[in-house]
């Protein structure tokens, strides 16, 4: 099955193709800030080296965050654009989720995504056989509740972001041995990933997402805000 995998929550965007397990192009690039409108060129910069027409694609995934609002739903709206165009499903996987794929370990994975007023959104997976199981959904925490919760269980952790360098002194002061991070572009979301979980999930139930998905925003809009502040119903 060929699907697309698309992600566009964190400030490097990643795309990737698949068919089947092979990953036959994927590709990293900085979006944020104000680089969104790079999407659509990679994208077909992706069908031309892969030889692959838009027409042949049969699944479309996309990272739903969290992560930067805007980010998110420029992912969203492109992948919904193709997905509607191209007659194809469209399924919605967990940018935390993805993140946390890049890494096989026995260990607990808690990738980090920076959000705002000084908070990160974080979420807690392990790998039990070659199933990516989560273990704490998708949350926002400061980083000293989050090292305080993760130092009680007791169990070395592998963090991964590409933000992570702000957090990685405070985390590996207080969880000291606990604490193991990620390398390289172990830190970045991955497309392929993307793709793997949303077919994963499509093969499982089938269910084409594209008039049900949602962002994962985990916090109200600063636009909802001023809405609900004005006393107009939510």
């Amino acid at each position: 099955m060929r699907v697309l995998g698309i992600d566009t929550a964190t400030r490097t965007g990643a795309l990737a193709l698949l068919d089947g397990a092979q990953v036959i192009w994927a590709e990293q690039a900085l979006i944020r800030p104000g680089g969104s409108e790079k999407l659509p060129a990679l994208l077909a910069e992706a069908m031309e080296a892969a030889a692959v027409s838009p027409e042949e694609l049969e699944l479309i995934a996309v990272g739903v965050g969290p992560g930067s609002y805007t980010g998110v739903r420029v992912g969203l709206a492109i992948a919904k654009g193709l997905a509607f165009g191209l007659k194809v499903p469209l399924v919605g996987v967990s940018t935390l989720q993805a993140l946390a794929a890049n890494i096989k370990t026995d260990t607990l994975v808690c990738p980090l995504v920076k959000s705002r007023k000084g908070e990160v959104y974080a979420g807690l997976y392990q790998w039990q056989g070659a199933q990516l199981v989560e273990l704490a959904p998708p949350a926002i925490w400061g980083q000293e509740e989050l090292a305080s919760k993760l130092k009680a269980q007791g169990e070395r952790i592998v963090f991964l972001g590409e933000e992570l360098d702000e957090y990685y002194t405070y985390l590996a002061h207080y969880l000291k041995e606990q604490a193991r991070f990620g390398q390289g572009k172990e830190n970045l979301v991955d497309a392929a990933a993307v793709a793997r979980l949303g077919l994963a999930e499509w093969e499982k139930n089938k269910e084409n997402q594209l008039y049900t998905v949602l962002p994962l925003y985990l916090r109200r809009t600063e636009a909802e805000i001023r809405w609900a502040e004005r006393g107009c119903p939510g």
